[in-house]
C-alpha cells in the first residue's frame, strides 16, 4: 500500500512525446518539386512512401556511393519495409567507412531487435552507450532512441530508450502505443523511482553505493478523466538487459503478466 500511495505522487509526470506521432518518419521537409533524389526520397518519406523512397535513395547511392547520408536513409526505408538483410547490409556500410555515424548505429540496433539477433542488437548499444560515457561528438544523451518495433496481439508498440534516466519517474525504456488520433494512450515504463532507490539502498547499501538501482515494469493506460490508471507488475533489482525487459512486457501488453498492484490516481475514493 505504502507503494501505491507513493507513486500517486509520481503519476502524470511521464509524458515522452505523449502528444506526438511516432518517431520513425522525422525527415527533413523537402520541396514536392525538387529533381533531386535525395530531395524526393525524404519528401517521399515524410509522406510514409517507404517503397518509392527506397527507389529514390537506390538510385542516388548509385551515383553518389560515398553519401553516408542517403545510405542511412535506405536503410530506414528498408526497415519500414521489413527488408532487415538489406538494411544492416546498408547500414554496415556506413559504420565501416565512418564508425562514428551514431544514426546508422541506431538503425542497425533495430534493424537487429527485428531479427532477433541479440548479441549483435547488445553489441550496437554498448558502442552508442560508451559514445555517451565518453562524450565523444555527434551522439545525442538527451533524447530517446527507437530500439525496437513490436506488435503484441495485432496491436503495435514503439519502444524508446533514455540514455539518462527520464522524467521524474527515472524512465529507462518505455513501450508506447499510439491511438488513432496519433496520442499515446498506453505504455509500459521501465523505471527507478528515487523512493524505491531509497528503500534498496537501506537493504542493499553496497549495491546501491556502487551505482547499482532498483527498476519497475508499470503500465499505464490513460482514461477519459486524463488520469492513467496504473498497474505494477515487477521489480527488478539492478537494470535487466532489453532481451528481459522485451520478454516482460510482451507478456504484460498481451495480458499474460500477473499485476502486482493497480490504482486510479484521482480516482473519487
Amino acid at each position: 500500500m505504502r507503494r501505491i500511495l507513493l507513486l500517486i505522487l509520481f503519476v502524470g509526470c511521464l509524458r515522452v512525446a505523449a502528444q506526438s506521432a511516432p518517431a520513425r518518419i522525422a525527415v527533413p521537409k523537402q520541396g514536392a518539386g525538387s529533381e533531386d533524389p535525395l530531395a524526393m526520397g525524404k519528401n517521399a518519406m515524410q509522406h510514409g512512401s517507404f517503397e518509392q523512397a527506397r527507389s529514390f535513395f537506390a538510385d542516388f547511392v548509385k551515383d553518389n556511393p560515398e553519401s553516408t547520408e542517403a545510405w542511412v536513409l535506405l536503410g530506414r526505408c528498408e526497415i519500414e519495409l521489413k527488408d532487415f538483410d538489406a538494411a544492416i547490409a546498408d547500414l554496415q556500410r556506413v559504420v565501416v567507412a565512418v564508425p562514428s555515424q551514431w544514426a546508422a548505429h541506431n538503425y542497425l540496433a533495430l534493424a537487429y531487435a527485428k531479427k532477433n539477433d541479440w548479441a549483435d542488437f547488445d553489441k550496437e548499444r554498448a558502442l552508442i552507450k560508451d559514445a555517451r560515457d565518453k562524450n565523444l561528438a555527434g551522439v545525442d544523451k538527451d533524447h530517446g532512441d527507437v530500439v525496437d518495433l513490436l506488435t503484441v496481439k495485432g496491436e503495435e508498440y514503439e519502444v524508446r530508450y533514455f540514455y539518462k534516466l527520464f522524467g521524474s519517474h527515472n524512465v529507462r525504456y518505455v513501450f508506447l502505443h499510439f491511438g488513432k488520433d496519433g496520442k499515446v494512450d498506453h505504455w509500459i515504463e521501465i523505471e527507478s523511482l528515487d523512493v524505491d532507490q531509497a528503500m534498496f539502498a537501506e537493504n542493499h547499501p553496497k549495491e546501491a553505493a556502487a551505482g547499482k538501482r532498483v527498476y519497475s515494469m508499470d503500465s499505464m493506460t490513460m482514461t477519459p478523466s486524463g488520469f492513467p490508471n496504473q498497474a505494477l507488475f515487477k521489480f527488478y533489482e539492478g537494470e535487466p538487459t532489453y532481451e528481459t525487459l522485451r520478454a516482460d512486457a510482451i507478456k504484460a501488453l498481451g495480458g499474460e503478466a500477473k499485476v502486482s498492484a493497480a490504482m486510479t490516481p484521482g480516482a473519487k475514493k
